[in-house]
């Protein structure tokens, strides 16, 4: 203070160098005179001083501060994510998938057990009906059938010999008569014996092949030579490839969600991945019974499961036999309903309920639900249309 007045703050910083200058000590006097030509170099000190100075008081600040009363004031949170109740379909689907099959398919086995001696097929072979398509080892059968089919020939060219004789030479006396006659029903008892033995040895033939019942395609072999099988044990199946529908497989929950007329859309793998529409035909569960009989027979590929068989109404031709596809089948559906995202609806205790938003202020809400599906939850009390509700 130079003039005894304090410094206001803010005052321009030259104010405050002069008065600084001004109210501070009386410079001590110049021991010496300074040296010639040294003027120009404190002017220039000097100027770089003052200049200097200016600017480190223009760094501080031209007004005082106080932190004591400074309140914080924090940005408000962010809206949570909301969805709003809609209006509208929802739907329970299964994703299911099947083959095109032949609707005439019969399971094949042997009528007896033994050891597979010979299979003349494979899978996908088109066969003939009557054809052979596998048998078992008989060892001596066919032999033993040969001959007798010989002793029946045998027997009949006798009964003919003694036809003959009794014509040529009718007998003289009773006692003739009786011989002849008693060779004669040796003769008819000896044919009658082996013509059971030949029909005992071809049914135990016929009983250890397998012989196809109709023109078809032959799949689902389940042997080998040298394999040891039961009598009825399922070893393949023929089908007949100009009689066939799409065939989904099922799970048991599915199969007893399923009935006759449920839509469905399909996608055909061979056909370009195209969609195709129609409604379910048949669904065919099997019983435990047949399951426990068909696991009896060690064939994986004989035991039934749930089917499906899907009636298209959108599809151009015949498909192939042996086609792939995948089918989405609508369980169950709600038309014309609230509805909210599944992860919208919480869940505890038995009880559901939702976060509803307004107005910024977030209140839990008691809804009763009904049909989950797929991707939305049918809403049938505690909201309305339009309403907000957080959506984690």
């Amino acid at each position: 203070m130079a003039d005894g007045r304090p410094i206001e703050p803010g005052a321009p910083c030259a104010v405050r160098h002069a008065a600084t200058v001004a109210g501070g000590a009386t410079p001590r006097p110049l021991r010496r005179p300074p040296r010639r030509g040294s003027r120009w170099v404190s002017a220039a000190l000097g100027v770089g001083l003052m200049t200097l100075a200016t600017t480190a008081c223009n760094l501080l600040p031209s007004e005082q501060v106080s932190m004591g009363n400074v309140q914080i004031v924090l940005p408000p949170p962010p809206a949570p994510l909301t969805v709003k109740v809609a209006q509208g379909d929802v739907t329970l689907s299964a994703q299911v998938a099947g083959q095109v099959q032949s609707t005439n398919v019969q399971n094949l086995y042997f009528n007896t057990g033994g050891r597979v001696g010979h299979l003349a097929v494979s899978n996908g072979d088109h066969v003939a009906a009557g054809q052979i398509l596998a048998s078992l080892d008989t060892g001596n059968l066919p032999f033993n059938i040969e001959n007798d089919q010989l002793s029946i020939e045998r027997d009949t060219l006798n009964i003919q010999q003694l036809q003959q004789q009794d014509a040529a030479s009718p007998p003289l006396n009773q006692d003739q008569a009786q011989q002849q006659a008693i060779q004669m029903q040796q003769a008819q008892l000896g044919l009658q014996q082996d013509q059971t033995n030949l029909a005992a040895d071809q049914k135990q033939l016929a009983d250890a092949e397998v012989i196809a019942p109709f023109a078809g395609v032959v799949n689902d072999i389940a042997i080998n030579p040298g394999d040891q099988v039961s009598g009825f044990q399922v070893v393949m199946d023929i089908s007949d490839p100009s009689s066939q529908a799409f065939i989904a497989k099922l799970d048991s929950t599915t199969a007893q969600e399923l009935s006759v007329g449920v839509p469905f859309t399909l996608t055909l793998s061979a056909d370009n991945k195209s969609t195709y529409h129609g409604t379910i035909a048949t669904v065919v569960v099997p019983t435990p019974d047949e399951v426990a009989a068909a696991e009896q027979t060690g064939n994986p590929n004989g035991i039934p499961v749930p089917e499906a068989t899907l009636k298209l109404t959108d599809y151009p031709g015949t498909p192939r036999l042996g086609s792939t596809f995948t089918a989405t089948i609508n369980i169950q559906q709600s038309k014309n309903v609230l509805y909210l995202p599944t992860d919208a609806v919480h869940q505890f205790n038995g009880s559901s309920f939702v976060d509803l938003y307004d107005n910024g202020v977030i209140t839990e809400q008691p809804v009763q639900v009904g049909l989950q599906g797929d991707t939305n939850w049918e809403i049938q009390t505690g909201v309305k249309l339009g309403e907000q509700v957080v959506e984690p």
